[in-house]
């Protein structure tokens, strides 16, 4: 006769952890489904509305008119740099890199981009005391770049915690622009920002809570996911087509 051991504390813990998890995803697509049966022009409607609100509102952007002439052929990514606000949380260790080379992987699908050791030489010797947008300038002109990508992080929280049970989520902030050096302008300016919440505490989180399958996620995720969004809005705002062949990178 088989013997089965009895169910520890930390067990039933999880039963009910995923028994309330299920029920919350029934709701939740339940939900979805009866917003996914509104019909073409009844955009008044409040399930039209409710689908409205399921939209990203983690990053915001602005291009100047302009940007539609620039051509952006050899692209120079300076290292992003730390600007937290007074008082702000302290940055958790390589926020920087982190965002800095999610943005090379990511761009280098578009984009030739200039050697990053090119780069780092030519931001050691800006002069001292020079703001970021200055500095760019400087950058663009000594790779001899189309246009220079840079910005800060002012935001770069670790959850504390497990994938399924974490004491504190996950939050990262950060601002991007596109210098053109044609015109020596800022032609596109990007924020993100995001704080990743649980579905109780805001019901219209369901794509990012599916997509994440109920867990707590890190954050160079939520990083990650910004980059992703901001370089997709920049190629939007360059004209670029989703379907253009990519450049490729220089090693």
């Amino acid at each position: 006769m088989m013997n089965f051991a009895e169910p520890t504390e930390d067990a039933g813990k999880q039963l009910r952890v995923n028994r309330a998890t299920a029920l919350t995803i029934a709701c939740a697509i339940a939900l979805v489904l009866s917003a996914c049966s509104v019909g073409p022009g009844d955009a008044s409607s409040p399930d039209a509305k409710i689908v409205q609100q399921f939209q990203s509102k983690d990053l915001s952007s602005h291009a100047v008119r302009s940007i539609r002439q620039a051509t952006v052929n050899n692209l120079a990514i300076m290292p992003i740099v730390a600007a937290v606000p007074f008082g702000g949380d302290p940055l958790a260790p390589g926020a920087a890199d982190t965002i800095t080379a999610d943005i090379y992987r990511q761009a280098s699908g578009t984009w030739k981009l200039v050697p990053q050791g090119a780069v780092m030489q030519a931001a050691q010797q800006t002069q001292p005391g020079a703001n970021l947008d200055d500095a760019a300038i400087q950058v663009g002109q000594a790779t001899g770049a189309d246009a220079v990508l840079y910005g800060s992080v002012e935001r770069y929280v670790e959850r504390v915690g497990a994938e399924y049970a974490a004491d504190k989520p996950a939050s990262v902030a950060f601002s991007l622009k596109l210098l053109d050096m044609k015109s020596k302008q800022v032609v596109w300016t990007a924020k993100f920002s995001k704080t990743q919440q649980p579905l109780g505490t805001n019901f219209f989180n369901l794509p990012t809570f599916l997509e994440n399958k109920g867990q707590w996620v890190l954050a160079s995720e939520l990083a990650s996911d910004g980059v992703g969004q901001a370089i997709e809005n920049l190629r939007s705002s360059l004209g670029i087509a989703p379907n253009q062949p990519a450049a490729s990178a220089e090693p």
